[in-house]
């Protein structure tokens, strides 16, 4: 009854400075609980899984995870979460020393991890009742658990970094962190069952479109782009003095095909091309991507 008085003075003294001008009040996001009604998924949902893996790199072929998260998300046609389940999280021993960095950044040791194993049978099932994959940085996750879990190397797979126009919604920086900061929540960050958590709780919040003025979830907007099929514009042909500006410009450097490439929505190609005309550029070669193949 006490720990309730305090909570209930607390949240007026946090309304009270959030009140401000010179205030903003940030909370910590709910502690995990799952929501599924009656013991199955609502109807007419789409189901994303969110994943987040820690690691012992940044490169999967020599590297291992150390522990992997799944949360599963029920939501329907119009965005909304409408049930939830997890977060399922497992640490994993790499067989060898965590270095500083890695102790540092996930606040893991040897000892934690010492005999730990991912359950892969559980995971598989998680993956595999999902429509769609989703991480704060897919380009990363995807390829850890491609080389785990080669079965589902044709999942969809959804950034939530990169395909929600954060920029356009006022928010000027992308990381998970900040994007919290801003909702006014606030999370252990580099834990992955947290991470997966979070990343929930920033989802399903809901802001106005700034063209339209509807009022949306993330989750809308990261569902609707996703399933939109990019083009991908490969520099073919550019001379070596051009990589500065391609560079500038958002290409990548792709080393397996030996070309600066970047991804595109298809109403915007055409400005694209206008700017090779305009560099006495090469036209650039097109490919569709799809949510299959856009993070791999």
């Amino acid at each position: 009854m006490k720990s309730r008085y305090h909570s209930c003075r607390l949240e007026r003294a946090a309304r009270l400075l959030d009140s401000h001008a010179d205030y903003q009040v940030i909370r910590r996001v709910p502690a995990p609980f799952p929501h599924m009604e009656g013991n199955r998924p609502p109807d007419d949902t789409v189901c994303v899984a969110l994943v987040d893996v820690e690691t012992t790199s940044l490169d999967p072929a020599s590297g291992e995870i150390i522990e992997l998260a799944i949360e599963l998300v029920f939501v329907s046609q119009e965005g909304e979460v409408e049930a939830q389940l997890g977060p399922w999280s497992w640490l994993n021993d790499p067989g060898e020393p965590l270095t500083p960095e890695i102790c540092s950044i996930t606040g893991l040791c040897d000892d934690d991890l010492l005999g730990q194993a991912i359950d892969d049978r559980k995971v598989r099932a998680l993956i595999g009742r999902a429509d769609w994959l989703c991480a704060h940085n897919a380009r990363f996750d995807v390829q850890w658990i491609d080389r785990r879990y080669p079965e589902f190397a044709d999942s969809k797979w959804a950034c939530s970094c990169s395909e929600i126009a954060w920029a356009d919604l006022g928010f000027e920086g992308r990381s998970q962190s900040f994007l919290l900061a801003q909702h006014g929540l606030f999370g252990r960050a580099h834990r992955a069952g947290d991470d997966v958590w979070s990343l929930l709780q920033l989802l399903q919040q809901r802001r106005p479109d700034p063209h339209s003025g509807q009022v949306r979830s993330h989750f809308a907007r990261l569902i609707e782009r996703a399933a939109q099929p990019s083009v991908k514009l490969s520099a073919n042909g550019a001379p070596y003095a051009a990589k500065d500006e391609l560079k500038a410009r958002g290409y990548r450097w792709n080393a397996r095909e030996r070309v600066w490439s970047k991804l595109f929505d298809l109403s915007d190609v055409a400005q694209e091309k206008a700017w090779f005309w305009e560099k006495a550029l090469p036209q650039p070669t097109s490919q569709t991507v799809t949510a299959v193949e856009r993070h791999r």
